[in-house]
């Protein structure tokens, strides 16, 4: 089971953002940074970014039931996503193991 803490996932949406929108590795991203807002993220580069996520961080997957807009307002509520996704997937891997 792969645990991950908040400065690498904090990394990791940052190193997604710069992948998809280029011109973010020339501002300074913090966890208020509104990724509409202010690094211009629309609905093509936000499904991009998800599979980017999904692609850097082991473990992560968009679930498209717990998904919502607002998880995407911010880096802060990327963040908060992507910690309560995983969780969830090792709460439910540890009830697997335990029954």
């Amino acid at each position: 089971m792969n645990v991950i803490c908040q400065s690498e996932i904090l990394q990791e949406i940052k190193s997604a953002l710069i992948k998809i929108l280029p011109h973010a590795a020339k501002q300074a991203m913090h966890s208020s940074t509104r990724l509409r807002e202010d690094l211009g993220l629309d609905s093509m580069t936000s499904l991009t970014f998800l599979m980017a996520l999904e692609e850097g961080i082991a473990g992560f997957h968009v679930n498209p039931v717990t998904f919502d807009v607002n998880d995407l307002e911010s880096i802060q509520s990327v963040m908060r996503y992507v910690e309560r996704t995983l969780a969830g997937g090792m709460q439910h891997a540890s009830q697997n193991y335990i029954n």
